[in-house]
Formats: C-alpha cells, structure tokens, sequence
C-alpha cells in the first residue's frame, strides 16, 4: 500500500495562516461589539457623572465659595483694623464704624451684619458698599480692652476697648436636595487698634 507525498512546506504553512487569520467579515463584527461595550461603559459614565453634579457636585463647588469669602472677610478686617486710629459712633455686637487716617484728615470704614440675608457689608466713606459674605448664619465684633477683658455689654460708647475679634459660621446649599455643606465656623486673631489711644 503507498502512503502519500508529504504536503510541501509552503503547502503547510498558507493552509496554517489561512486557519488562524480572521476574516473580514469577522472582523467587522468584532469590531461592532467592541464599539457597543464602549458606548454603553461611556452613556453610564456620563450618566453617573451628572447624577453625582447633581447630588454631591453642589455640596463640592459650595465649600470653596464659603471658604474664599472667609478668608476674604478676614483678610480685610485685619487690614482695616491694623490702620484704623479710633472708633466712630456706637459699636455693637452686628455693626461697627473704623476711623482710619488718610493723606488729607481722616475716613471711615463700616461694617454691618444683616441676620436676615445672612451678609455681611463692608462700606467705606463716599464709596461702594461691598458684600464680603453672603452665607452667613451668625455674626459677632467681640471687644476687648488692653488687658483681654471682654466686653459683656454695649453700651453708649466704649471708650476702653483696645482689640477686636470677629466670630462667624457660615453654611451653603440646601438639605432638601442634599446640598447642604457642613458649618463652617471662624474666630479671627484679636486685631489691636494700635494707633488708639484709650479714653479713661
């Protein structure tokens, strides 16, 4: 009985490319699956992602807002306070009026609290009121005389007080839609009125 010729090499390896090559038609559909997955990975992406704005994304971009108008308010406060040479009028827990020097005499500075909208004014003489903070939900000048004794009580015109120190918290959102960040609270450094003199 005779046995066949042995397929030749080149025989051999075409008849191995062609049984592990892909078509092109196997390809396309490969293709078309692979775009599928991607779509549908990207759509749920995309869709948790505005869920999450929607939800946390707030709360997130909140938080930054209240802290830049913080360090805002303090910021100039202390800035005031460090050139201020008196008092004007009443000072009172929500309001308070800087006498500061200037090239021709003097100026005034005043700063209001209004619990209602929760903000707090800066106005200076003659010029612009400007909002420092607009979320606030308390507000307090704390006064102290040259010995760190607190003011208790305000009275007509305090002649003896030598620092300040402002205290505020502050919240932003909303707790009806899960927006609602954290209290934020802040005690700033007891500003000295340096160029005062005291009135005993």
């Amino acid at each position: 009985m005779s046995t066949p010729p042995p397929a030749s090499p080149e025989k051999s390896d075409a008849a191995r490319r062609h049984a592990t090559a892909f078509t092109l038609v196997e390809l396309l559909i490969g293709l078309t699956l692979a775009a599928t997955m991607m779509l549908a990975v990207i759509s749920s992406y995309v869709y948790l992602g505005r869920n999450f704005t929607r939800s946390l994304g707030i709360t997130a971009a909140n938080q930054p807002t209240i802290e830049n108008q913080s360090r805002q308010t303090l910021a100039l406060f202390g800035q005031d306070m460090r050139m201020a040479m008196d008092i004007s009028g009443t000072p009172s827990a929500s309001s308070l009026t800087l006498i500061l020097p200037t090239a021709s005499g003097t100026t005034t500075i005043a700063y209001s609290y209004d619990s209602v909208a929760g903000t707090l004014t800066r106005t200076p003489a003659g010029g612009t009121a400007r909002i420092l903070h607009s979320r606030l939900l308390s507000f307090t000048f704390n006064y102290y005389d040259e010995y760190n004794n607190p003011y208790t009580a305000f009275v007509s015109y305090l002649s003896g007080i030598k620092q300040i120190q402002i205290s505020f918290t502050a919240q932003a959102g909303s707790s009806t839609n899960g927006t609602l960040t954290q209290v934020y609270r802040c005690d700033s450094a007891r500003q000295m009125l340096r160029n005062r003199r005291l009135l005993y």
